[in-house]
């Protein structure tokens, strides 16, 4: 399966937009799987070498993929981890591995960094100084996207990773941070306990939240889970305003879709309704979901969902 955005001849020419490649290769041998979804993802960047690029992997991790990625795009910023599955065009897939490359636009920057640490609020603020000390420049509070990954038992995304990371980015970074279900967290040979990647730029971007539910609670219903889902999608586009968006990342937390059940597929197909069919539109499932940006706040919250849609800076 290759996934791209649809790029103007001007578009192009110019140099402005922000270019996106989506590969997904569907094995159980994940270095394979991520070898083959580099190669798809790489189609969509029209020849140009990827500034940062997102690895997701679910099925049983035999050894880190970075390296195999970094022999075939060059010495590029990797971040990402193992999880339990994949949310592709067909659904939630077990075993394979998702790639996204991303190509700043004109006056773009970004920033890829993983660390170890005692807990997440000291990983979470090592890493924001490293991305921070690599930019050509330093704003008081840099703006774009962020996108964390952090291993499963150590806290909870909002209250360990975001609070401590917002000190140091500020309240303009809108980020999301994923708790993963495997202790394979990739960007570093260190074994890192977190890694993220940063987009700083002008770029349009939007979040949309979908609560959970209480873990002690009865079921809870199926409908009304899918009603949030559904608004989430569509807040996170209505951010973008009359941008279009270049890609759609859907990050759901393993227990409000394994509380859906069969109805699982019903959400994923409202969601992806709310998306234009020229948007790649991809994501994984996690223990727990929180982000932080605008209109949507900073808790840990069992069940729950993020949408994030990106887009291009606004023409001038």
């Amino acid at each position: 399966m290759i996934e791209q955005t649809a790029l103007t001849a001007a578009e192009l020419a110019t140099g402005r937009a922000l270019r996106v490649g989506v590969g997904f290769s569907s094995h159980p041998d994940t270095i394979w799987a991520a070898v083959r979804a580099t190669a798809m993802a790489r189609t969509g960047l029209h020849g140009l070498t990827p500034d940062l690029v997102l690895l997701v992997t679910a099925g049983v991790p035999t050894q880190d993929a970075v390296p195999m990625i970094r022999g075939a795009l060059g010495p590029v910023g990797v971040a990402g981890g193992a999880t339990t599955a994949i949310l592709t065009h067909n659904g939630a897939v077990g075993a394979g591995a998702l790639v996204i490359c991303l190509a700043n636009g004109e006056g773009a920057v970004s920033g890829v960094a993983a660390a170890p640490g005692r807990n997440l609020a000291e990983a979470s603020q090592g890493i924001a100084r490293l991305i921070l000390a690599g930019w050509p420049f330093r704003m008081r509070y840099p703006r774009g996207l962020g996108l964390a990954f952090v291993r499963p038992g150590l806290g909870g995304p909002a209250e360990q990773f975001l609070a401590p990371w917002r000190v140091l980015m500020g309240p303009k970074m809108r980020t999301v941070c994923s708790v993963l279900s495997s202790p394979m967290v990739y960007g570093s040979s260190a074994e890192p306990v977190a890694s993220a990647a940063c987009l700083e730029a002008n770029y349009a971007t939007g979040l949309g939240y979908a609560d959970g539910f209480p873990a002690s609670e009865t079921l809870p219903d199926r409908d009304a889970l899918i009603q949030g889902s559904v608004d989430a999608a569509a807040a996170a586009l209505k951010r973008l305003e009359a941008d279009v968006a270049r890609l759609v990342l859907v990050v759901e937390s393993t227990a409000r879709h394994r509380v859906l059940g069969s109805a699982a597929s019903k959400e994923w197909a409202a969601i992806r309704n709310e998306v234009d069919p020229r948007t790649p539109c991809v994501g994984w499932l996690c223990e727990e979901v929180a982000a932080y940006g605008r209109g949507v706040r900073p808790v840990d919250a069992h069940g729950s969902l993020v949408v994030v849609a990106l887009g291009d800076a606004p023409q001038r």
